[in-house]
């Protein structure tokens, strides 16, 4: 069977399962470990009752979107999206965003900590960090009502980078290339790779790395130094003397986060749960009882399926290119990123 026949046959069921509705795996802490119950939803396993919106974003954060016939659904884009979707949907009642990233370019990062922050003021928004929420990771991460991060959770890298290359004497000793460029201004081709970068130009993009910098304190600052709610969850608070301390590119682990105050609590998805379930009956006054974690941008049930099948058939990435760093694809741009 080629791959057109698979494609279409993999569309078709998606179609049908959408229009009839599939049953959907809701994540729902019991003790000691999360198991899974069902309820009926559609194909992105998004229910009807009252709901804990479980987001997970995966990978660097920027605004390129991947391959796959489903789309990156874990990617920055995506979770962008099922953000304000979860701002829109009177069901749920909080959001729990799991985070395992490097970090990524300045503005997306900067994009989702806004749309954090906005969903913030109606609905409690718990972070649950998982190996990595460094630097732009972080960043979005401090928008959040709580941080939680398990001891071995590696955090931190508060800081911006360029990365610039000078490839000069490679095109001409070695390839004989020489390049000429006719530009506008003075800085028209800033940091060149054609050429050595000059003492301005690296006084110019200093510059405008300090400025970014001091975006990414002020944000912290805001999303966390200051936070004000009532919540009875217990919160660690960060000061602002220990956030310029360690707030120099260093990465830390979810213990010592802990310790300094950039999460709030040691713990896991149960934990995470645990909290937000309390934070949500304090919001929204009458909530009862258990309030389910439903998967908001992962498919599941039929679709989960589906979705894993067209992943190994029509892969997302070659591995060359997962292995490239995000500086090389952005090179001359300032990033929120731990590489």
């Amino acid at each position: 069977m080629n791959t057109r026949i698979i494609a279409f046959i993999i569309i078709g069921l998606c179609l049908f399962s959408i229009l009839v509705g599939t049953v959907n795996t809701i994540v729902t802490p019991k003790k000691e470990k999360v198991e899974t119950t069902r309820e009926s939803s559609n194909f992105f396993g998004v229910s009807s009752g009252n709901k804990i919106a479980l987001i997970t974003l995966q990978g660097p954060i920027s605004y390129e979107s991947s391959g796959g016939i489903l789309g990156e659904i874990t990617s920055a884009e995506s979770v962008l999206k099922s953000l304000r979707k979860a701002l829109k949907d009177d069901s749920v009642k909080g959001v729990l965003l799991r985070v395992d990233s490097p970090g990524g370019t300045v503005a997306m990062s900067q994009e989702l900590y806004d749309t954090i922050l906005r969903l913030r003021k109606e609905k409690p928004v718990v972070v649950s960090m998982v190996d990595l929420a460094a630097s732009g990771g972080y960043y979005i991460s401090s928008a959040a009502d709580r941080i939680f991060a398990e001891p071995g959770t590696l955090t931190g890298s508060i800081g911006v980078i360029i990365n610039t290359f000078n490839v000069q004497e490679l095109l001409n000793q070695k390839l004989g290339i020489k390049a000429n460029v006719i530009k506008s201004g003075k800085y028209k081709d800033l940091a060149s790779p054609y050429r050595a970068i000059s003492p301005d130009e690296r006084d110019l993009l200093q510059n405008i790395i300090n400025s970014t910098y001091q975006q990414f304190v002020n944000a912290i600052i805001e999303g966390r130094v200051k936070r004000t709610d009532k919540y009875n969850v217990k919160r660690t608070d960060l000061t602002i003397a220990t956030l310029k301390k360690y707030a120099d590119g260093r990465i830390f682990t979810g213990e010592q986060a802990v310790t300094y105050g950039f999460a709030d609590q040691l713990g896991g998805l149960y934990d995470s749960h645990e909290a937000i379930t309390i934070m949500a009956k304090s919001k929204f006054k009458g909530l009862r009882g258990e309030i389910p974690l439903v998967q908001y941008n992962m498919p599941s049930g039929l679709g989960g399926m589906l979705f894993g099948i067209t992943e190994s058939v029509f892969p997302k990435k070659d591995i060359a290119s997962s292995l490239v760093p995000l500086s090389t694809k952005f090179p001359r741009q300032p990033l929120f990123m731990w590489e």
